[in-house]
């Protein structure tokens, strides 16, 4: 009888966990304040502070940001609108 007989198979999933066990853990990049680049504070995420938040909010209500669209700006008639 061959000695390996009542050996349970590794399968290569078996293996790679346990490759990876063993791997040096890689340590996640921590998220960062969107305007100024600290670390998030877990009560103003997803910034750092309350000053950036405010920030952000005057950024958006100043509409220095803006969503793309493919619409003309607002009151400009399209050409559909002058043919009609």
């Amino acid at each position: 009888a061959v000695g390996n007989a009542e050996a349970p198979e590794r399968h290569d999933a078996d293996m790679s966990a346990k490759a990876a066990e063993r791997a040096p853990r890689r340590h996640a990049k921590k998220p960062s304040c969107p305007i100024c680049g600290k670390p998030v504070a877990v009560e103003f995420r997803p910034f750092c502070s309350e000053r950036c938040r405010r920030i952000d909010l005057d950024r958006w209500l100043g509409e220095a940001y803006r969503v793309p669209t493919e619409e003309g700006p607002e009151g400009a008639g399209s050409k559909r609108d002058e043919e009609e």
